[in-house]
């Protein structure tokens, strides 16, 4: 059986000429690894194992074409969004298209001005996993992307051989702004499938809490990493 998630373009002129995805560890931030470990001998995140695992934690699908946006207000303060890319050659898709607002009515986001303005991804991509895999699509996670927000979504990719489209708010205010191909888009994380709707409410295990705690307590620093954390297999 194969075990590997795969990813398949809808034409061959697709996959020669837009960026592949990725691994999520090949798309770290700039900023990121730029940081360094101790800033006035205090611990940046550089050194958050929780933090770096959830960075890197299943793949990237880039941004497969250039897209500009022009966002602002009319005369009559009707706030608007505008989009444009350059000519599509991938499928007969566009890039982008809309959604209603009133999918997300009575949300919090549609009650501000540019939440009306649902949008979404016509992603390039049919993502297909082994059988009890499903996968969850979100923004990817402690870029800090602050332009774009896609909203939250899990498919059961084993079974739906299709493309999975990526509804999204922008964040970005007012004024121009050219979202580059190649830009991390999409953080795709496969998982296996578990019935959790059972589960318990407990007063706390001192005695494992003492431990973890005691086990902390013997070293200066990185202890989780040391002792608790699972190195991930590549």
């Amino acid at each position: 059986m194969n075990k590997n998630i795969e990813f398949y373009t809808n034409t061959q002129e697709a996959y020669d000429s837009i960026p592949h995805p990725m691994p999520a560890s090949k798309f770290i931030p700039k900023w990121f690894k730029n940081l360094r470990p101790e800033l006035k001998d205090v611990s940046t995140i550089k050194r958050c194992v929780p933090f770096l695992d959830s960075l890197t934690a299943g793949y990237i699908i880039p941004l497969w074409q250039d897209i500009h946006f022009e966002t602002g207000y009319e005369k009559d303060n009707t706030p608007f969004i505008n989009y444009s890319w350059p000519v599509n050659l991938i499928s007969g898709d566009t890039p982008l298209s809309e959604h209603s607002w009133q999918q997300i009515e009575g949300s919090d986001i549609s009650k501000t001005p540019l939440g009306q303005y649902p949008i979404k991804f016509n992603n390039p991509w049919v993502i297909k996993t082994p059988p009890g895999v499903s996968c969850l699509f979100t923004t990817p996670m402690n870029h800090f992307e602050t332009r774009i927000k896609l909203v939250d979504g899990i498919v059961d990719t084993d079974t739906y051989y299709n493309n999975v489209n990526f509804p999204f708010l922008w964040n970005g205010g007012d004024g121009e702004f050219l979202i580059e191909k190649g830009t991390p888009l999409a953080q795709v994380i496969p998982f296996v499938r578990y019935d959790f709707n059972k589960f318990n409410v407990k007063p706390l295990d001192h005695d494992k809490f003492g431990k973890v705690n005691r086990t902390l307590g013997t070293t200066l620093g990185y202890g989780y990493r040391k002792y608790f954390w699972h190195k991930r297999k590549k």
